[in-house]
């Protein structure tokens, strides 16, 4: 049976390999996880994220921390058994949906932008009629 390469012989060939990973995270536990009230816990020793910015891999509560008390919480449990949680800021800096599995973030949803301040229309001069 052919096999792709066969069909397209100048086709790039690939080596698939698994990268290490370029740093070790530290474990999660109750500090770095949001509580349903909204509360997380003081923060234990330095943050493994540096800037003020929010990042994919960042704790629960490493982006509560940066980006304030979410509008909405939900946490629950993901298909393979797994912590789910969804923080939904509708308004702040950072407005957006971001999601956590296992308690680190995987995915960010931005929210809509407020609406710019409206102008204010110039008038164009009135054209005087001579004839």
């Amino acid at each position: 049976m052919p096999t792709a390469y066969d069909l397209l012989p100048n086709a790039p060939k690939f080596e698939f390999r698994t990268l290490p990973p370029t740093r070790s995270l530290r474990a999660l536990g109750p500090p770095s996880l949001i509580g349903p009230d909204g509360s997380c816990r003081a923060p234990t020793g330095e943050s493994e994220f540096v800037g003020g910015g929010i990042a994919l891999e960042m704790s629960e509560c490493d982006v509560v921390q940066r980006a304030g008390q979410p509008d909405n919480i939900d946490i629950s449990t993901g298909a393979r058994g797994e912590r789910a949680a969804v923080l939904i800021y509708a308004r702040g800096e950072r407005p957006g949906i971001y999601r956590f599995v296992s308690g680190r973030l995987v995915s960010i949803e931005r929210g809509s932008e407020p609406p710019a301040p409206e102008r204010p229309v110039k008038k164009k001069p009135a054209k005087s009629k001579s004839g």
